[in-house]
């Protein structure tokens, strides 16, 4: 019979933060405060960061009040990072879960993030240091495989298909053309949502691009004067990724993150210029930007509820004793949408990306099946009714900081 580890818990958060992804975290708290066996659940400041500085809050202090109105504010409310963790940087983890007692660890984060937790799941068993390590998915991008869809999308989906129809009714005013560009590096679910604004054939956005498509630059002309002789304005939803041909992916500069990845953008601008020299229509042109991942009164239910719920599971999961898992959501009906989480292996989904099927693009490869609009739409359809009214007052941690037992950590 398996016994509980006692002992103390940490989570972090990591990577782009998104609308809901404190929603895991206050599931997590909440969670916890149900098992004795956690002592004290400490948050790391701006994830693995604060893990190797020591920089670690104790989460049963804050305020009652404030980890529930937490659920409903946006962005890290630990704080985040892009970390590629070195061996050295591991080591040191295990270093600070021994001082601390760290029992169970939990990382909230997209595939990079995955792959961390693995890593952190083996060298825990190689050290001898008994412990569970669960992931607990997050990302704008929907692009982890194997779960049907990753908390922070639903309500970055619901943001962009509203901004593309706002904006579209300033596009319709003048008669002019749009580009919105949407963010989604190799995976175009984002950009794809934006369709799901368009309920009538006239409506925007009239084409859309995904990155998984590679577009001919003659047939894009030739459909954006279609599509404006036909409605009369023209609204373009493309994502950061989009491609010509063989052309290498728009950037802003030669500059990388940290994962090595090229940091994307000015595409939308570009191709409203191409646009406004081909057909002779003025172009006007914007980039969602971080609004996609932080514009609460988007909010979802169903993400929020989601997110939430992939946090819980993570604690009750790991104190019976599952490791080296990240949860997964599984679909069980679209109306209503109900849902249940399931876990699949880490190595499963890190470092990995779940694109667009390809039979859910248009055959003109200008837009997206009305299968991918019944997948999305029970998604973002549903907004969170007790967001407070009037403008925001977003709570913050009182931040009541672990004793430290180590010295400094010197990354190499």
């Amino acid at each position: 019979m398996y016994v509980a580890l006692k002992g103390n818990a940490l989570i972090g958060q990591s990577g782009g933060p998104t609308i809901v992804i404190n929603a895991s975290m206050v599931g997590a708290i909440e969670a916890a405060e149900r098992h004795p066996e956690i002592e004290h659940f400490y948050g790391a400041l701006c994830g693995l960061t604060g893990v190797l500085n020591e920089e670690m809050i104790e989460l049963f202090r804050e305020d009652d009040d404030v980890i529930r109105q937490m659920r409903y504010t946006p962005s890290a409310g630990l704080g985040t990072c892009r970390l590629k963790p070195k061996e050295s940087d591991l080591e040191r983890c295990m270093e600070v879960f021994k001082a601390h007692n760290i029992r169970y660890f939990f990382y909230n984060g997209g595939n990079d993030s995955q792959l961390t937790c693995h890593l952190i799941s083996e060298l825990a068993k190689g050290s001898d240091w008994e412990m569970q390590v669960i992931g607990i998915p997050k990302t704008i991008d929907n692009d982890l495989v194997i779960t049907d869809n990753c908390p922070g999308f639903g309500s970055a989906a619901r943001y962009a298909a509203w901004a593309v129809q706002c904006a579209a009714r300033d596009a319709m005013a003048f008669g002019n053309v749009e580009v919105v560009e949407v963010m989604g590096r190799h995976a175009g679910w984002l950009t794809g949502a934006t369709q799901c604004g368009r309920k009538e054939p006239w409506m925007a956005p009239h084409l859309v691009y995904l990155p998984e498509v590679t577009v001919d630059p003659d047939k894009f002309i030739s459909d954006c004067q279609n599509a404006y002789d036909e409605h009369g304005y023209l609204v373009v939803a493309v994502s950061e990724g989009f491609t010509f041909g063989e052309s290498e992916q728009a950037t802003t500069s030669e500059k990388l993150d940290e994962f090595g990845h090229a940091r994307l953008g000015g595409v939308a601008e570009a191709l409203g210029h191409l646009i406004e020299e081909s057909i002779g229509v003025r172009a006007r042109t914007d980039c969602l930007g971080n609004l996609q991942r932080a514009f609460s009164p988007c909010m979802s239910k169903v993400d929020n509820d989601e997110a939430y719920a992939v946090g819980e599971d993570a604690v009750n999961r790991a104190v019976a004793g599952e490791n080296d898992v990240m949860i997964t959501i599984k679909r069980k009906q679209n109306d209503p949408f109900e849902f249940e989480t399931a876990t699949t292996s880490l190595m499963s989904v890190a470092d990995k990306t779940k694109l667009v099927p390809d039979e859910w693009i248009n055959a003109d490869r200008n837009g997206v099946t009305d299968e991918f609009i019944e997948y999305c739409l029970p998604l973002l359809n549903t907004p969170v009714s007790d967001l407070p009214a009037g403008l925001p007052q977003y709570p913050v941690f009182q931040k009541h900081f672990a004793e430290r037992k180590l010295g400094e950590h010197a990354r190499e």
